[in-house]
């Protein structure tokens, strides 16, 4: 029995990792529907059900999870679900993929009235890294990945591929049914790389040709500071901080597990609560600080520091330090 039940647990995981995702696109009030007027019913207190026209490109197994009072599918893609006003969120439910739940518009659903919902699927693809050497870890948007052949939904996502004594791939990749292989070769590392990962403290990382080297860390209160040095070796380019970003974002973890994204930033003679974009000179440095606010007081030191950033030549990706102390003042 318990070998049975450890079985159907494995199964209900492993369909939760690869199952494929709604997006909800749209979901918003019609001023008329004939169709659904014309066949409006009554839910169980005999008031006039609310109908969801809803399209999708999934097949008539589209469901919901709230109490359906009546379904139509009248061509292909297009739906008809009619249910209680009195719902707050709606579940969406299909075979394969992972159920959706969203919040109902603003002042509610009203009784006898048509709402339009259009919902995207975000299929599954096999996806395919074909590293040489074998690489020591990979790492898809924060998450690493045990094995070179997964599944992932369509999409962007920030891809690092690291092998001790090897340049470190970082970038960003689109994954689609047409672009679901990749083949990388880790070259070693150069004189000059060597010598930037040498730092004792691991305090100072290059990527794309620019160098971050954390200068200090400081405390005060429950406000965390991060200063950094940022320093060009290519020609002249444009980069941006990032904060809006959901994927690619600046953020700190701290040793207790919270994580933080910064309040104000810095960079050069900039200042913002949001994206900072400068023109970086070869071979200047030019100085930037991350505020984080509302910090655990109880910390000892940053055990993450994620720094989200965009230049024309890289697109978004991420910087990350590791093990960080903390000054307190």
């Amino acid at each position: 029995m318990k070998k049975g039940l450890i079985l159907i647990t494995l199964l209900m995981v492993c369909t939760s990792i690869f199952a494929n995702e709604f997006k909800l696109i749209e979901f918003r009030k019609l001023a008329a529907d004939f169709h659904a007027e014309r066949n409006s019913v009554e839910d169980m207190d005999r008031e006039y059900c609310t109908a969801l026209r809803v399209e999708s490109e999934i097949p008539s197994s589209l469901g919901l999870k709230q109490k359906i009072y009546k379904k139509e599918n009248v061509e292909s893609g297009v739906y008809y679900f009619f249910i209680t006003h009195k719902e707050k969120q709606v579940t969406f439910t299909a075979p394969n993929f992972q159920p959706l739940t969203v919040d109902v518009p603003k002042n509610g659903l009203k009784k006898g009235v048509v709402y339009y919902v259009k919902l995207e699927s975000i299929l599954d693809v096999n996806v395919t890294l074909n590293v040489t050497p074998k690489p020591d870890r990979i790492i898809l948007n924060d998450k690493i990945i045990k094995s070179s052949k997964f599944k992932q939904p369509s999409g962007k996502y920030h891809i690092q591929i690291e092998k001790k004594g090897y340049e470190t791939i970082d970038e960003q990749i689109t994954i689609n049914n047409e672009n679901s292989y990749f083949n990388y070769i880790l070259g070693k590392k150069s004189a000059v790389n060597k010598e930037v990962s040498a730092d004792p403290t691991g305090l100072i990382l290059e990527r794309f040709g620019v160098v971050y080297e954390i200068t200090s860390c400081e405390m005060y209160e429950d406000q965390v500071v991060l200063n950094l040095n940022i320093t060009n070796k290519k020609d002249d380019q444009n980069l941006k901080l990032l904060v809006w970003d959901r994927n690619l974002r600046c953020r700190i973890i701290d040793d207790l597990g919270n994580e933080y994204i910064p309040q104000k930033l810095n960079f050069a003679n900039k200042s913002k609560n949001g994206d900072i974009g400068v023109n970086l000179v070869s071979g200047i440095s030019t100085k930037a600080s991350l505020i984080f606010k509302n910090v655990n007081k109880g910390i000892g030191s940053i055990s993450k520091f994620d720094l989200g950033v965009w230049t024309k030549e890289s697109d978004s990706f991420r910087v990350t330090f590791r093990d960080i102390p903390i000054t307190k003042k």
